[in-house]
């Protein structure tokens, strides 16, 4: 039987754990243990640096210190949707999820045997994604070329990629996936060796959510890695995401404003205008 180590991130504690799926405690070394979650402060680690890195201290811990033949990573309140049938990018949702919904330990080895990557589905923003960054609140521009010219040194194959991918609208986010040994190592090589480089240059912003730029831009590269490893010919398998435990406020705005609707473009592009 395949190795598969799936990892829940989490900074608190948490109300459901699907099957095959191990909670891991982002940033352990900051805070008091959560019961039941692996810690990412052991062996070779950066948890001490979770509040720029974000939950990739956990891919970071899980790439240097576990042997797996599939590597995974969700959150504490966004899961993957077993159900495939469920038609937009995500749910929004108040309590625990349907049974369908969160799969069987059959149905996520079964899946991942087929696939060598599974993703959230992308999602389409209506902006390009560079656009998107570079206006997103507490995102600087900056970091995004300083970043991207740091990945260009480093992996030159990726140029060209990352321009494609932030010139189109559809965005993979959460840093969440399912990848085989290879791509995920591969991966974390590249991201961890650029993000080391940015960190001799990058610039703080001054307060706690504009410095978590790592975190930010892991997310980036992640849309930019998928979208080159499918250019490659990997087997990519998009699922849709779970949010859960959301506000009344975020299941209204999902209900009125569902995700790549027409009304949630304009809604966005009037508030833009209204902010300018």
């Amino acid at each position: 039987m395949e190795i598969i180590k799936l990892f829940m991130c989490c900074h608190k504690e948490f109300s459901i754990v699907p099957p095959l799926w191990q909670p891991i405690q982002c940033g352990a070394a900051l805070s008091a243990p959560i019961a039941g979650a692996l810690s990412d402060s052991t062996g070779d680690n950066i948890s001490a640096k979770n509040r720029e890195y974000c939950e990739l201290t956990a891919h970071y811990y899980a790439w240097k210190n576990i042997d797996a033949e599939h590597y995974g990573f969700c959150h504490y309140r966004r899961l993957f949707c077993a159900d495939d049938r469920v038609k937009p990018p995500y749910l929004a949702l108040a309590g625990v999820p349907k049974r369908n919904y969160i799969g069987s330990e059959n149905f996520w080895r079964k899946t991942i045997s087929d696939y060598d990557i599974i993703v959230p589905r992308s999602e389409d923003m209506g902006i390009p994604a560079g656009e998107h960054y570079r206006t997103s609140k507490f995102h600087f521009s900056e970091d995004l070329e300083l970043f991207l010219a740091l990945l260009s040194r480093r992996a030159p194959q990726l140029a060209e990629t990352a321009e494609r991918y932030l010139a189109q609208n559809r965005q993979y986010f959460c840093n969440m996936f399912i990848m085989d040994r290879a791509h995920f190592h591969e991966y974390c090589e590249i991201l961890f060796s650029v993000l080391e480089k940015f960190d001799q240059k990058k610039t703080l912003h001054g307060n706690f959510q504009s410095d978590r730029t790592n975190g930010y831009l892991g997310e980036i590269f992640t849309g930019i890695y998928i979208t080159h490893c499918r250019e490659c010919g990997a087997k990519i398998k998009e699922l849709p995401r779970l949010d859960i435990g959301c506000t009344a406020k975020k299941r209204l705005s999902c209900l009125l404003l569902p995700p790549e609707s027409r009304r949630r473009f304009l809604a966005k592009r009037l508030a833009k205008k209204i902010k300018d």
